[in-house]
């Protein structure tokens, strides 16, 4: 049993007239926008946070063409150059990327008050907390309490004002560590 023979030329006009009859270039119609061009698709406003897409950005910064970043982290050149542009980190610049800094927000896992809470701070404030919880890794590994008493009696403030103190109690980190309930790679993600 054969099927009907598809004919493609006239299907291809047809998303053609189709998409301009909805206002779109022939670009958009296609199915291919231009990098100028918004998708034909709906799409969130901001892109969401992709691990892949975020490793493609760091081989940009490490001086990889956006092409080959893209081959690297096996994702369609596109699809890095929409995130790039989407997450506002960075822009092109004649035949380069220019990364600017990371002002996006993270949630990060953080231990406060005899809890493991996940709070949504700014890029300074995250880069704090990583330091807090390396110390806190190194402090459960050796039992030396050097590595913990820089942070005694401070904190870090939220994307609302409020202020969490860092957990410095050795007792209250043990407990913490056993309890296992979420990690730090588990909670960490950026807030876009």
């Amino acid at each position: 049993m054969t099927g009907r023979k598809r004919d493609y030329k006239a299907e291809y006009a047809r998303r053609i007239a189709r998409g301009q009859s909805r206002g779109l270039s022939r670009s958009q119609a296609r199915g291919h926008p231009k990098p100028s061009e918004a998708t034909a698709r709906k799409q969130p406003a901001a892109p969401v946070y992709n691990r892949q897409l975020e490793d493609g950005l760091r081989e940009i910064q490490r001086g990889k063409t956006l092409t080959a970043a893209a081959r690297e982290v096996r994702v369609a050149p596109e699809r890095l150059r929409r995130y790039l542009v989407g997450s506002g980190i960075a822009e092109k610049q004649g035949r380069f990327w220019a990364i600017g800094p990371d002002t996006r927000r993270r949630e990060m896992l953080l231990f406060s008050d005899g809890g493991a809470i996940a709070v949504t701070v700014n890029p300074a404030q995250a880069e704090l907390i990583g330091r807090y919880m390396a110390a806190v890794h190194r402090f459960l590994e050796s039992n030396d309490p050097v590595f913990i008493t820089p942070f005694a009696g401070e904190s870090v403030t939220d994307i609302t004002g409020r202020s969490h103190p860092f957990e410095t109690d050795p007792n209250e980190l043990y407990r913490l560590a056993e309890t296992g309930s979420s990690t730090f790679e588990d909670v960490y993600r950026i807030v876009v």
